[in-house]
């Protein structure tokens, strides 16, 4: 974990109400996909805490690193006025990875609404590795799915709730139509919200297939010390941290 200050290089809005944010990135700690940061937006009193954001993005040759937002308070519409060349301060990386598929695996990447970020991320890295995966993306309507090359050239399967793009349903009816397709060998890795999570949950459970699921809790600290962003396990002590054992969890060792 580090602190230091980055530069912004880039700061698009690429769908309705969601935003690109890349910033340089000058330290050799390594950044993985599942890994996430937090963002000293304002040297204000408002907001007091740091925002956490999943990092989208991590190129160590170019060093730089990069997050989806969406735009929904004060502090991330505060975010959306950072130009390029704007100094921001950087924790990072925190939480624990998503883990590597074992040979043979065929990864499943399911995403939903912000929980892009971090499935674009390992889907970017899979695809470096040259390793088979399918892609999926859910949203409300099509002003939603991301204006971003990287999100395009994964080819991912568009699911919007009202049909105006690609399959008509949320990523948990698009799942069932593939659920035959899946081998107990292989890997869900899923971020969004906790509906989604749970389907991705169910369809492991049925398939006899593994499940990784990145939560999304609010943060306040994110190292760990305030345990406001705990969810609930089925091992002892009944609650883990987010920041902290997570944000990357098997699915089969939460409380659903």
């Amino acid at each position: 974990m580090l602190q230091f200050d980055a530069t912004v290089l880039k700061n698009i809005k690429i769908a309705d109400s969601f935003y690109y944010l890349e910033m340089t990135w000058s330290q050799d700690t390594p950044v993985l996909p599942g890994h996430f940061l937090t963002l000293r937006i304002t040297d204000d009193t408002t907001p007091l805490l740091r925002r956490p954001f999943a990092f989208s993005g991590f190129d160590p040759a170019l060093s730089t690193c990069s997050i989806i937002y969406q735009k929904r308070g004060r502090g991330t519409e505060l975010l959306t006025a950072k130009v390029k060349g704007d100094s921001i301060n950087i924790i990072g990386p925190l939480g624990n990875p998503f883990s590597n598929p074992s040979d043979g695996n065929k990864p499943v990447l399911v995403s939903g609404g912000i929980g892009v970020g971090p499935m674009l991320f390992l889907a970017s890295e899979f695809k470096r590795r040259q390793l088979p995966f399918s892609f999926i993306f859910g949203c409300r309507t099509k002003s939603f799915i991301p204006d971003l090359d990287a999100f395009r050239v994964i080819d991912p399967m568009i699911c919007t709730d009202d049909g105006s793009t690609g399959f008509k349903g949320t990523t948990a009816d698009y799942l069932k139509t593939i659920e035959k397709s899946i081998q107990n060998s292989d890997t869900v890795y899923c971020c969004g919200p906790h509906p989604m999570l749970k389907a991705c949950h169910e369809l492991a459970l049925r398939t006899g297939s593994s499940c990784e699921v990145s939560v999304e809790q609010i943060m306040a600290c994110g190292v760990g010390a305030c345990m406001g962003c705990v969810v609930k396990t089925v091992a002892e002590p009944g609650y883990a941290r987010a920041c902290k054992e997570g944000p990357v969890f098997n699915s089969k060792d939460l409380l659903w």
